[in-house]
């Protein structure tokens, strides 16, 4: 009987630790598109740090400056 209960038990902890992985797994799954948007946003702010904010314009520097009027 003794022998019995330990196997029981063991049994139980597996399925207890196997129900918590699935639980974490499933929980990284959802916030998989929080992350993606996150990381997306962060480069977005260091890349619109570097070109002040502005699209990539093919006119020259010197023409440039006649269209912002300096």
């Amino acid at each position: 009987m003794i022998k019995n209960r330990k196997i029981y038990i063991k049994g139980v902890s597996v399925i207890e630790y196997s129900v918590v992985v699935a639980v974490v797994v499933a929980a990284l799954l959802g916030m998989q598109i929080y992350l993606k948007r996150a990381i997306s946003g962060r480069w977005r702010q260091a890349a619109d740090t570097f070109g002040y904010g502005r699209q990539y314009e093919s006119t020259s520097p010197a023409e440039q400056l006649k269209i912002w009027g300096k």
